[in-house]
């Protein structure tokens, strides 16, 4: 309402500064007429082109009943401002292009007509005035709208930052839990075989106390790896230890043996290189499965096979145990382990099934099908 105000307050004074002739006095009617004009302006920012359309109007009929003639950037140019501001812009130009058709034959035809070039010269500063104005409204539109895209893409890109963030915290989580879950049951075994043969079989103690000495060791160095992501410590690369995968297998399955355990380890097909990232999960969905035959199953036997063919990598990891309190032809309820080993295989395009082995009834086998992704 101040901004209505104010803009009456400026037409009133210039309806009684203007030359106009014939004129009627600035009296009581053509006041109400200039602050119906005027009155438009209020409403400019929340309805710009009906304020618009209002003004343009309220104008021509009050000029029409003999209100003093002034500029029409006074009563239009708050409205024409808002509507560019808005996003209306072809509004305000319509609205300049009528202000030419009108104002220019009504100065030229009235009774006081006024001369040709005083008409030209005080109609191209109108239009001049009114186009800075749409000018100005619509720069400031771009400007609002450039930062609000840039606020956009900032807020786009901070939300895929926290996605990957989580996606890498994931698979840090599903790593330390195959690591320490597979280190834990192998100390386990090992220490119970060192702690059995101690007296009778010395050596065979020695070896089982060596390689719970490996077993740790390597924990440690996957375990210093995983913290240095955690912390983004990731700039030296020399600092973290290989990538595990299909070279690492043989020393996996070789940490699992014992008197209790015979594991064996086929691998099959093309021996060229995969992808860092499906060595990876072979590398653990072999140490996961197998830290499942440990804790789980009451096995005598486990059979590692690594299938390459031309387009996918088949892993089986079958053992002659069971789980405990499962049917023989029951599935058994997903657990973190085989959950991470699904989400690993899900990510990269493959496919995970494991249960009961169907002929013999005994025994629970864990197959991963996984894309090739040829490194060559």
């Amino acid at each position: 309402m101040t901004s209505a105000g104010v803009m009456t307050a400026v037409m009133v004074v210039a309806a009684a500064e203007s030359d106009d002739f014939p004129a009627r006095p600035v009296d009581a009617p053509v006041i109400a007429a200039v602050a119906l004009v005027g009155s438009w302006t209020a409403a400019a920012r929340r309805v710009p082109r009906t304020a618009l359309v209002g003004s343009c109007a309220s104008l021509y009929v009050a000029l029409f009943f003999g209100v003093p003639g002034f500029s029409p950037a006074l009563a239009l140019g708050v409205p024409l401002f808002a509507v560019a501001w808005a996003g209306y812009l072809w509004w305000g130009v319509t609205a300049v292009v009528a202000v030419l058709a009108i104002g220019v034959p009504f100065r030229l035809l009235d009774a006081g007509a006024e001369p040709v070039g005083q008409v030209a010269l005080a109609t191209m500063f109108d239009v001049a005035l009114l186009a800075v104005l749409l000018l100005l409204g619509d720069s400031l539109r771009s400007r609002r709208a450039l930062r609000a895209e840039a606020v956009g893409r900032l807020r786009m890109a901070e939300q895929e930052h926290q996605r990957r963030l989580t996606a890498e915290r994931l698979r840090v989580a599903r790593d330390l839990h195959d690591v320490l879950s597979h280190t834990i049951a192998v100390v386990s075994i090992q220490a119970g075989v060192a702690a059995e043969s101690i007296d009778s079989h010395p050596v065979r103690a020695k070896q089982a106390v060596e390689l719970v000495r490996s077993a740790t060791r390597d924990a440690m160095l996957d375990l210093r790896s995983t913290i240095a992501v955690l912390r983004e410590d990731i700039a030296d690369e020399t600092r973290r230890g290989p990538t595990p995968g299909l070279a690492q297998l043989p020393d996996l399955v070789d940490s699992v043996r014992s008197d209790r355990l015979t594991a064996s380890l086929s691998v099959r097909g093309d021996a060229g290189p995969l992808r860092p990232a499906v060595e990876l999960a072979i590398y653990r969905i072999v140490q996961e499965s197998l830290t499942n035959v440990l804790r789980h199953a009451r096995a005598t036997s486990v059979a590692i096979l690594v299938e390459r063919g031309t387009d996918e990598v088949r892993v089986e990891v079958r053992d002659d145990g069971h789980v405990p309190g499962q049917s023989p032809t029951g599935g058994p309820v997903p657990g973190s382990g085989l959950q991470g080993m699904l989400e690993r295989v899900a990510a990269l395009g493959g496919a995970l099934s494991f249960g009961p082995v169907p002929d013999p009834p005994r025994g629970f086998v864990v197959e991963a099908r996984l894309p090739t992704g040829d490194a060559r």
